[in-house]
């Protein structure tokens, strides 16, 4: 289904075709973006190994890097240039140092010092990540993620900025657009009851559509009985 679809879908479910609209289009766009975003989220992320967001910048003698906050979580972390895997350590997981007036200070480790990274720190800063050791050199760590879609819907999107999530899931977007479009606070559109019942079928969908999600994704294991 294509953004400019769903759009006419919702005009009609919700019977707002007629000017002047209920709702503008700036806010029906808006709710197709939020309900696209927070299906994924929702649903445990969309897995990235290729897109730009995976690719993160190692800079000679820098202890911190960007890292894209579309990521949800990151599976797994490779330095290019060896092709070895990093560890990914919450802050939470790394040795704490003095407790101050914030709390305990995360410590930088003794063994930081100019050399390969072994060890990538999430969580400290909001959009980084620490590295373990100092880089020494430039480098690239490729990621593996589960991550927030790349594109923001609006009016001028393609007819495939929705394809990161399978078409079948498309028409449950409505139920969250139509969510937010009875929470607007407005006489003539505010709907308290409605609002709360499309939210809680949106959030009962998200649950079956993560649960098939994981099935999928669950390793097959073969059962072997034996005999009497």
């Amino acid at each position: 289904m294509t953004p400019s679809q769903l759009y006419d879908f919702f005009r009609s479910d919700i019977v707002d075709s007629v000017l002047p609209y209920l709702w503008t289009d700036d806010e029906v766009w808006e709710y197709m973006d939020d309900a696209y975003s927070m299906f994924v989220r929702l649903t445990g992320g969309i897995p990235d190994a290729t897109s730009d967001v995976t690719k993160v910048a190692v800079t000679a003698g820098a202890a911190f890097s960007p890292v894209s906050e579309l990521i949800l979580k990151i599976r797994r972390a490779t330095l290019a240039s060896t092709g070895l895997p990093l560890a990914i350590k919450n802050v939470e997981d790394t040795p704490l140092g003095s407790t101050g007036d914030y709390g305990a200070q995360p410590q930088v480790a003794a063994d930081s010092q100019p050399g390969i990274i072994r060890t990538m720190v999430i969580g400290e800063q909001d959009g980084l990540c620490r590295w373990i050791q100092l880089p020494a050199t430039d480098d690239v760590v490729n990621l593996v993620v589960y991550r927030l879609p790349l594109n923001i819907i609006s009016e001028a999107s393609g007819d495939n900025d929705l394809n990161e999530v399978h078409y079948r899931h498309h028409r449950n977007f409505l139920l969250w657009m139509k969510h937010r479009a009875y929470g607007k606070q407005d006489a003539e559109t505010f709907n308290k009851a409605k609002s709360e019942e499309f939210k809680d079928s949106f959030e009962s969908y998200c649950v079956l559509a993560k649960a098939e999600k994981d099935r999928q994704k669950s390793k097959v294991r073969i059962v072997r009985y034996g005999g009497l």
